[in-house]
């Protein structure tokens, strides 16, 4: 099974009184990392429309080798700090392979 491009899906749930600052961390988060990491290609945060306290972030790398520079950027450690300090909780984390379109 091919890596490239890389998706992972983190599912994080937030105390009600914190989703809006969880958010904004999200939005933080995103934006940097589309901005300033070369292997970026996605980074989105939803949430069912039934369930207001299960954020799910949805993002696009290039391949494993870019996630992982992710996850030692400045923003990166922005956001794990405030997920801490927001109560909020990663439920689950996957790393999918795009199966169709094939690329």
């Amino acid at each position: 099974m091919t890596t490239s491009p890389l998706t992972i899906v983190a599912e994080f749930r937030i105390p009600a009184e914190n989703r809006d600052h969880f958010l904004e961390l999200c939005a933080y988060d995103s934006a940097h990392s589309v901005a300033d990491e070369r292997g970026c290609q996605r980074f989105e945060a939803v949430s069912p429309m039934d369930d207001p306290q299960t954020i799910i972030l949805l993002e696009v790398y290039d391949d494993e080798a870019a996630f992982e520079s992710h996850l030692s950027t400045p923003h990166f450690k922005v956001f794990e700090v405030g997920v801490k300090e927001l109560g909020a909780e990663l439920v689950s984390l996957r790393k999918t392979a795009r199966m169709a379109p094939v690329a």
